[in-house]
């Protein structure tokens, strides 16, 4: 009986730091995220590492303006 306890509060406080270390997310969506887990800690916990740390989307700003960038460079006179 107390396995499962044991296991549901690791993945319970791994899924609560995983969400705090976690930089693909906006602070509103870090929130709500860790609301879902506080709530229902094993729905929410499992939820979150199946689906809440995934990337919201494959574009990133740092990429973007590198390649930005790279045209600008590339396209200007006289280099």
């Amino acid at each position: 009986m107390g396995f499962p306890l044991t296991l549901n509060a690791i993945l319970f406080i791994a899924a609560l730091v995983s969400i705090a270390r976690n930089r693909t997310h906006t602070t509103g969506g870090t929130v709500v995220w860790a609301l879902i887990v506080l709530a229902v800690p094993l729905l929410g916990s499992v939820l979150w590492f199946l689906v809440g740390r995934r990337e919201t989307s494959s574009f990133r700003p740092r990429d973007h303006a590198r390649k930005r960038h790279d045209r600008v460079n590339l396209s200007s006179p006289g280099l």
